[in-house]
């Protein structure tokens, strides 16, 4: 099983405009694992690019954190950071940063006691998500997918130096 932590938009965009916007760059590896409390070897970086023989300089970062929630559950956080940054730091670049995430729940194993394809582990599965974990993946979305991303959003707003909107909730 599979949700989206931002439903219906499916991510959480920031778009910056003004001075340094590398410093957005620069945040999102402690930003991730101090948010979502996980070691070093829980956050990789996909794709890092940054050209500094053109000026402006043009960057892009695709990052991710993976968090193990319990047994059967993980959340995945999605980041990618697009801009130019000026080679002098104080002149105006930009930035435009996209979040995004999934809540992961796999059971099922390589025994035949937690195979799904075996009718009675099939149905235990079934039971024990009907009957307790489908609550427990709903505080999940709540708490480390929409919360976080909230307190993720308010870490960038701080690094960039953007006014925060007000908002409550991410959504």
């Amino acid at each position: 099983m599979e949700d989206d932590c931002l439903v219906p938009e499916g991510q959480l965009i920031i778009k910056f405009s003004g001075p340094n916007p590398f410093r957005a760059v620069q945040g999102t590896a402690k930003f991730l694992r101090k948010v979502w409390e996980v070691e070093a070897k829980d956050y990789w970086e996909r794709d890092f690019r940054y050209n500094p023989d053109e000026d402006p300089r043009g960057f892009f970062l695709t990052s991710y954190i993976k968090k193990t929630l319990d047994g059967f559950t993980s959340v995945i956080i999605e980041t990618i950071i697009q801009g130019k940054q000026p080679s002098d730091p104080n002149k105006e670049g930009w930035c435009e940063i996209k979040i995004s995430g999934v809540l992961k729940t796999s059971f099922g194993g390589s025994t035949i006691f937690q195979d799904t394809k075996n009718p009675i582990v099939r149905s235990f599965y079934w039971f024990y998500d009907k009957y307790f974990h489908r609550m427990q993946r709903m505080k999940y979305l709540d708490y480390w997918c929409r919360h976080k991303l909230g307190e993720l959003k308010r870490l960038y707003q701080e690094a960039l130096e953007i006014t925060p909107t007000g908002e409550a909730r991410v959504l």
